[in-house]
């Protein structure tokens, strides 16, 4: 399990999961922001903004030591 974040600016939270579906590995995504109409939803574009969501566009989050 990934936390990611779309590009939009918007740093609407999703996690992304590496699964075997359809004969092969994809990325599946869900929407983590609890006050989401589509919190903990499996979704396809970004709940902020609209777009298509691709791991390869998605940023990771940064864990920050204090």
């Amino acid at each position: 399990m990934a936390e990611l974040y779309c590009p939009c600016g918007h740093t609407h939270k999703l996690w992304g999961e590496f699964w075997w579906t359809e004969a092969r590995y994809q990325w599946i995504f869900f929407d983590d922001v609890v006050t989401s109409e589509t919190y903990a939803e499996q979704v396809e574009y970004c709940p902020a903004c609209g777009q298509l969501l691709e791991r390869k566009n998605l940023s990771k989050a940064v864990n920050s030591a204090s």
